[in-house]
């Protein structure tokens, strides 16, 4: 009975430790924005991890202590575009979709095909989150996965993006586990796997995406 109470206990500290590195992270992402005219980073490089370097202390911030994510190949570890990560900002696809052009001009590519292409210059606004209580920022990513953003509206699965159950340990499945999350209005907190999308879902900002969701996907 000791060793099953005392795994417990180590989770739970990691839980904290994770949720104490998504508050800073939520709060370099507020200094960005306060620095940015109200928007944060846009979807195009440098990404989020480089434009919020430095108000994180160490890129150990972005690394969930239950986590063991291997860094992106595609470049050197010791670079926060690449290095070990754990988490995932909200791409606010719903938002985009409605707000940008989809027509483009005289051969060139539309708003929203430069915003697929992490081509759009500019970064979602602070002031377009009607419920930043209840609107996730950050998430907790799959540990093989690369993904910088969450994009659901972009041909990738949910599924294949964010881990819903990471802090599992004594509950016997990832279904019954929980992850944490950083919102809109600054505060960070767990929720069960399941919870972010049903009966509403949080990832999204637009009424329509809110309320038109299922435990399968969005």
């Amino acid at each position: 009975m000791l060793l099953p109470a005392l795994g417990g206990a180590k989770e739970s500290a990691r839980r904290i430790s994770c949720l104490n590195n998504l508050k800073q992270l939520r709060t370099a992402l507020t200094m960005y924005a306060d620095e940015n005219d109200g928007q944060f980073p846009p979807r195009s490089q440098p990404f989020w991890m480089t434009r919020l370097r430095k108000d994180y202390v160490t890129l150990q911030m972005l690394l969930c202590p239950t986590d063991r994510p291997f860094p992106d190949p595609a470049g050197p570890p010791d670079d926060p575009e690449y290095a070990p990560r754990s988490y995932i900002l909200n791409g606010f696809n719903d938002h985009f979709d409605v707000t940008l052009s989809h027509q483009g001009e005289k051969g060139s590519p539309s708003q929203y095909d430069q915003y697929k292409n992490h081509q759009w210059p500019f970064g979602f606004s602070e002031t377009s989150m009607p419920f930043p209580t209840d609107t996730i920022v950050f998430g907790e990513k799959l540990s093989a996965v690369y993904h910088r953003h969450l994009d659901t509206m972009l041909s990738q699965n949910f599924e294949d993006q964010v881990e819903e159950g990471r802090h599992a340990a004594g509950l016997g499945s990832r279904k019954v586990g929980l992850s944490n999350y950083a919102f809109g209005d600054g505060s960070v907190r767990p929720l069960r796997w399941g919870q972010t999308r049903v009966p509403i879902n949080l990832w999204m900002v637009t009424e329509q995406r809110r309320t038109n969701s299922f435990a399968g996907g969005l």
